[in-house]
């Protein structure tokens, strides 16, 4: 899953505990989570599992918010404020679990040079387990 660095970070240094989307995909409870952090980092950076998921519009994800995510700053209230207020869409929420900074992040060069077709996502691609297991080899 893509985020921009200042998010990614947060994550995976724990001082952020709930990732809000628009809906995209069902993604279960015990997913790991896959951080790449965009430009201009460029590289995975860390994981996490998902321990709860919340589906809703507007009003009930900013209460779901509100209840559950406590790690949720002025910054991350402003991005969703600015980017979600009325929305008719579907929300995701994923509560964060376990965050991982890996102790080295792999960079998008290094990625292509072991997968030539790979390509960052722009929301979220789903990896095989063997492609999880290499980039926990090389990161940790």
């Amino acid at each position: 899953m893509s985020f921009k660095p200042v998010y990614a970070f947060k994550i995976v240094e724990g001082s952020k505990d709930c990732e809000v989307r628009t809906y995209f995909s069902y993604i279960p409870r015990g997913s790991k989570v896959v951080i790449y952090a965009s430009s201009p980092t460029k590289a995975v950076i860390g994981e996490f599992t998902v321990a709860d998921v919340f589906i809703g519009n507007y009003l009930d994800t900013l209460k779901y918010l509100r209840t559950c995510c406590y790690l949720f700053d002025e910054e991350n209230w402003r991005f969703f404020n600015e980017h979600y207020i009325g929305s008719k869409r579907k929300l995701i929420v994923l509560k964060v679990e376990n965050p991982i900074q890996y102790s080295r992040p792999i960079s998008l060069d290094e990625l292509r040079r072991l997968f030539p077709t790979f390509r960052p996502p722009i929301s979220y691609v789903r990896i095989n387990e063997e492609f999880y297991l290499l980039l926990r080899e090389l990161a940790i």
